[in-house]
């Protein structure tokens, strides 16, 4: 999500109503939140800036929070709204300047089934809920379940990059079906870098060798492809060891 192009196709498939009201040709990519030496735990991922569509200057935030857990996080919503006031905060900061709105983005592609809780729903149970309910900070997310979606709703999307890696990142757990459909996966990571980074997303995940994994390559997509797999991952680990 780094990659503003994968990042603007997410939001425009899976949110056309932010898409509607952004200027994407202003998204920029900010720095993480990693300000406090305790708070180091609270680091968001990816962070975009946006203007809002029309002649002001209006901007907001994308917070785009990527849930890559072995198991779902019960008070997610207290770190993303540590993001949510620094990042109001920040806005504040600059010469006093008016708070810009962050929408808070939540990836999952975990094993098991999750939706994330709010922070009202953390205190859902607590005997004094009436009385303290007004002095709650309470917000909702824009949250989506990458391995909830088929392979059949994965192929309509238009064959890109975004594709590309939306299919890899639902397979995670569902790995039989990186094979099956190891072709649309690499169908539109067209580049060197694009490839190497779904070739090491897959490795990454993947209960297998990289040699397995590759050979497995060789066999489905052809020498050629395999060829230029394999000569890109040697000289990246080349370059790491160098």
């Amino acid at each position: 999500m780094s990659d503003p192009e994968v990042a603007i196709s997410y939001i425009k498939y899976f949110f056309p109503e932010v898409a509607r009201i952004a200027d994407f040709e202003s998204l920029s990519l900010e720095n993480s939140i990693g300000i406090r030496p305790s708070l180091k735990q609270f680091e968001a991922d990816v962070i975009y800036r946006c203007r809002f569509k029309g002649k002001g200057d209006d901007h907001f935030y994308f917070c785009l929070l990527f849930e890559h857990k072995s198991k779902p996080d019960p008070h997610v919503a207290v770190q993303v709204g540590f993001y949510i006031m620094e990042l109001m905060f920040r806005a504040v900061r600059r010469g006093g300047q008016k708070p810009e709105p962050v929408l808070p983005l939540i990836f999952y592609n975990g094993k098991k089934k999750w939706e994330p809780k709010t922070l009202m729903e953390l205190f859902s149970d607590h005997p004094h809920l009436s009385t303290l309910e007004p002095y709650i900070p309470n917000f909702d997310f824009l949250y989506q379940d990458a391995s909830s979606l088929s392979p059949e709703e994965l192929l309509r999307l238009d064959l890109s990059y975004f594709r590309s890696a939306m299919m890899a990142m639902a397979f995670r757990y569902r790995q039989h079906l990186i094979f099956q459909y190891i072709e649309p996966i690499f169908g539109g990571a067209l580049g060197k870098e694009k490839i190497m980074a779904i070739t090491t997303y897959l490795l990454g995940v993947g209960e297998r060798s990289e040699e397995t994994f590759l050979e497995k390559l060789k066999t489905m997509l052809g020498i050629r492809f395999w060829s230029e797999c394999s000569q890109i991952l040697f000289w990246t680990r080349r370059d790491e060891g160098a």
